[in-house]
Formats: structure tokens, C-alpha cells, sequence
């Protein structure tokens, strides 16, 4: 009698964010490469044919190797990674949404998303779900879902944007279910692989009817270490991180004859030379994009007083503190807003090269001069601190500059602002800096629709080209930079620490 339980291995990892280089230790080695991860990936799918490597996403987007290529330099090394099916993040589509249906096509693998829809009719702008077959026997259904995140994108991307909208899950969930129904497929194992964040994953999977089967759910978009696999309703729900330091690996086993998953072991593999064997033609490609990079960003830009710390999403830190002022004082405005989320960085080096700046700040959209009411500063700031940005990181927080102080008394709720030295006034007018992508998305990050924050409607444009503005101000100064200051204080318990 044949053995009814069949071994296969589920690889997963997400949010690599272009980190296709890795890192030098203090001891020499190197860790956190792609070559790194392809090794591994091909180790364990000449130990068990029966491996299977998926990708959660956000693959694009955190380097010069991706951006200085618009994400084609991507699609060509992951092409070379043995993957079996990747899911659409919202990064993949940070160069616009007919850019990515482009890139797409370069793609040896499948990618994709059944939740990004055409308004109009429904229609998907990618392939929804992709099954694998095991030499073992088992099929396995993966299929893809997107945060409605991508929304907020979409807004900057004018026509094409108001086309297209975020379905439910379920919705689509369903809808792939009946399509296979109707083709007459079915699948043993059902993995969502999704990138819409951790906490949404466990919501998600706590409404999911078990009559639509789905057994795991491989997650990306927030980032997040697990110890172990978390439960719910019977759903095993992963995610490996952020930035290809880690890889997520199941071993499954499923009984054929019950047809479920009889025990499974989870582990998170550590990117580094102990765990992973290098693949050197991933090496050599990755190298060959890097050479062209160090030579057109190689030069040095300036020097900072020391390495300065860019670590939190609502929170001042150094570097942000520093890059609004460097748009305020180029910009000549009274206030600039930098969102912390337009920094993809968590330190810059006391030595700046043009690489570390440009992948610090890699946008090189407008910067909007808008003049605004000091009623509409406090609103703005009011909005800013709410829970979903100072305790959850997930909303805007914007860094701003030196002329504007705030300090909040959180248990009580008062606000206060000054402006050099004076309270701000809620009938004066104070001209503000704001990105491009934060104007077109004025109701997440300021509260308010763009017609609030600017009535007129008319838009005067400060710069057409914020990193290279940012480029000039860095050029032409020396010697920056330095601890947090007092512009931003706050008293009461944010994340479970008390501020006095």
C-alpha cells in the first residue's frame, strides 16, 4: 500500500525592496544577498523536487539597481531565482500601473493579483491565481490579494488612476474558486499569498468560510518577524520580515487519504554564508548592474557631522529633521512637510555619496507650494497625531522643519504651535511645502480633500525635481546634521513608553 502522506516544501519570502547586494559583516562575511537566497532556494529543490519558492512581493523599490532601471533590472535577476509564483505588492507598481503591465511581460514566472480590478468591468489587470503541480501528486493553489494601500498610489497616476479600484477579498477569493469549479480543477492545498500586512491577514483569515479551503496564507507588506506561524481558524498564517534577511521554509506533510495537511515544521532561515550557498550567476548579474551604478552614483555628495538615524514612522528622527529642512530653506517656504515614508532609509553615513542619497530620497516628483491658515495648520497636526500614526505607523507622519515647534499634551489632547518663537495664528497665512504624491492623497496625510487645503485650486510648483533639489542643497552644504531637537515634543504614552 502506498504512503498517504505526501512531504512538500513551501519557501517563502517578501518585502526584498531591491536589497539584492546584501551585507558586509564585521567579520567579513557577507549575509542578506540574493545570490545568497537563490542558493538556498536551489539547494533545497535538488533535496526535494517537491520545494516550491513563492514571493509576497515588494521586490521593487529600495536600491539604485531597481529604480535607476524602473524595476526592469529586477524582473531580469529574479528571473534567474527559480520562482515559482510571486504576488503583485503595491511597490511593484511605484512606476505606474501600465509600467508594471509591461514589466510583467519580462516575468519567466507568474505574478499575481485577483483583487486589482478595471472599475468599469471587472476585468483583472493580472493573472489572479497560478496552480503548481507536484511530481508528488499534489496541486497547489496559490492565489493572490493587494492592499487597498494602492489606492492612495493610484491617485498620482491621473487618468489611468480613476480606473481601477481594490475588490474585497472574499469577493475575489470566491470568484477564483468558482472559475476553477467551472473549468473543473481542484487543488489539495490552497495558499493565499497575500500583501495587504499581518494584522490584516489574521482579520482576513478569521472570515474566511472554511468551505472555501484555504489552508495558509503567506503574507508580506508589514514588515513583520514571527517566532511561529500564528493559527486562526484553522488558517496558518506566516510572513519572513523585510529585506531579504530572513527565509520562511515549511515542511508539510498531507495525508493523500484525508486530504489535509497531517503535521508541518516552520523555521526562519537566516540569509547569511552558515545557512545559504551562494549562486554565482545571480552574483555575477547583480554585479554587473552594480558596477554601472557605483559608476554614475559613486561620487561623494558631502559629509554629515556623524551617521545619522532615520529609525520609526511616527516619530522625529535625525535625518528627516535634516531633510526638511534642507527643502525649507531651498524652498524658501515657512514650513515644509516631509512624509516618513518617502524616506527609505533607516541611517545615512557620515560619508554621503550620490547612492546613499538617492536611495534615501528616491522620488523625483513636484514639490507644491500651498499657502494655508494657522486653522489649518492645527487641523493638519491635529490629524498627524492620531493613534493610527504615533502608536500603529501606519497612517502619514510628517517630518517638519526647524521654524515650526509642536508639542502635544497627549492624555489632555492640547496642541500647541509656534512658529520662530510666536504662536501660530489661526487667521495668518503660512506658505507650506508639500510632495507631490502627498497633495494628490491630501485626505490620508492632512485630513483634508485638496480642494480644503487649497481652495484657489491653483498650484505653484517650488521644484519640478524634489531629489534634485534635495542633490544641490546637499552639494553646496557641509557639516550637517546632529541629534533630534525639541521642534516635536510630546508628552503622554506612545507605543507603551511615557514621554514627560
Amino acid at each position: 500500500m502506498k504512503d498517504p502522506v505526501k512531504k512538500i516544501t513551501l519557501l517563502h519570502s517578501n518585502d526584498i525592496h531591491g536589497n539584492f547586494t546584501g551585507s558586509l559583516n564585521d567579520d567579513g562575511t557577507v549575509s542578506e544577498s540574493l545570490a545568497q537566497l537563490s542558493g538556498y532556494i536551489k539547494a533545497a529543490k535538488e533535496a526535494n523536487p517537491d520545494t516550491i519558492y513563492c514571493n509576497a512581493g515588494d521586490a521593487f523599490r529600495g536600491s539604485l539597481i531597481d529604480s535607476e532601471f524602473l524595476g526592469l533590472s529586477t524582473m531580469n535577476i529574479l528571473n534567474l531565482l527559480d520562482i515559482d509564483v510571486m504576488a503583485l505588492g503595491n511597490h511593484e507598481l511605484d512606476y505606474g500601473i501600465s509600467h508594471m503591465m509591461l514589466v510583467d511581460r519580462f516575468a519567466e514566472f507568474p505574478i499575481i493579483n485577483a483583487n486589482l480590478l478595471i472599475r468599469e468591468n471587472e476585468n483583472r489587470l493580472f493573472k489572479p491565481y497560478h496552480m503548481v503541480h507536484c511530481s508528488c501528486g499534489l496541486k497547489i493553489l496559490f492565489i493572490g490579494l493587494l492592499t487597498k494601500d494602492i489606492l492612495d498610489l493610484a491617485k498620482n497616476e491621473g487618468i489611468v488612476g480613476t480606473f481601477i479600484k481594490v475588490q474585497d477579498s472574499i469577493k475575489e477569493i470566491e470568484r477564483c474558486r468558482n472559475t476553477l469549479r467551472e473549468k473543473g480543477q481542484t487543488a489539495d492545498l490552497t495558499v493565499l499569498l497575500t500583501h495587504i500586512g499581518y494584522e490584516a491577514d489574521l482579520e482576513l483569515a478569521k472570515q474566511l468560510d472554511p468551505s472555501l479551503g484555504v489552508d495558509i496564507i503567506v503574507g508580506g507588506h508589514s514588515h513583520t518577524y514571527i517566532e511561529e506561524p500564528a493559527v486562526e481558524n484553522g488558517i496558518l498564517i506566516v510572513q519572513a520580515g523585510m529585506n531579504n534577511t530572513h527565509l520562511g521554509r515549511f515542511d508539510l506533510f498531507y495525508n493523500t487519504q484525508k486530504k489535509q495537511i497531517d503535521s508541518w515544521e516552520w523555521q526562519m532561515i537566516p540569509i547569511d554564508e552558515e545557512h545559504c550557498p551562494t549562486d554565482n550567476f545571480v552574483r555575477a548579474m547583480v554585479n554587473t548592474y552594480l558596477l554601472e551604478i557605483n559608476e554614475k552614483y559613486g561620487v561623494i555628495v558631502t559629509g554629515l557631522t556623524r551617521a545619522l538615524d532615520n529609525y520609526g514612522r511616527g516619530n522625529a528622527t535625525e535625518l528627516g529633521q535634516l531633510f526638511a529642512d534642507a527643502f525649507a530653506t531651498s524652498l524658501d517656504v515657512d514650513i515644509f512637510f516631509l512624509a516618513s515614508s518617502s524616506m527609505r532609509c533607516y541611517s545615512l553615513d557620515k560619508t554621503v555619496s550620490l547612492q546613499d542619497l538617492r536611495e534615501a530620497y528616491p522620488y523625483d516628483g513636484s514639490i507644491y507650494l500651498i499657502d494655508v491658515s494657522g486653522e489649518m495648520l492645527y487641523r493638519i497636526i491635529h490629524h498627524m497625531l492620531r493613534s493610527e500614526v504615533l502608536d500603529d505607523w501606519k497612517d502619514v507622519f510628517f517630518q517638519t522643519s526647524k521654524d515650526l515647534h509642536i508639542e502635544y499634551y497627549r492624555d489632555e489632547g492640547d496642541l500647541t504651535l509656534t512658529f520662530r518663537g510666536e504662536p501660530v495664528i489661526p487667521d495668518k497665512t503660512y506658505t507650506i511645502g508639500v510632495q507631490e504624491f502627498y497633495y494628490a492623497t491630501a485626505d490620508i496625510g492632512f485630513g483634508m480633500t485638496q480642494e480644503e487645503l487649497n481652495p484657489g485650486g491653483e498650484l505653484r510648483i517650488g521644484t519640478p525635481d524634489a531629489f534634485g533639489l534635495l542633490h544641490e542643497y546637499f552639494s553646496n552644504h557641509t557639516g550637517l546634521g546632529g541629534p533630534v531637537d525639541d521642534r516635536y515634543k510630546i508628552h503622554g504614552v506612545v507605543r507603551g513608553i511615557r514621554y514627560e
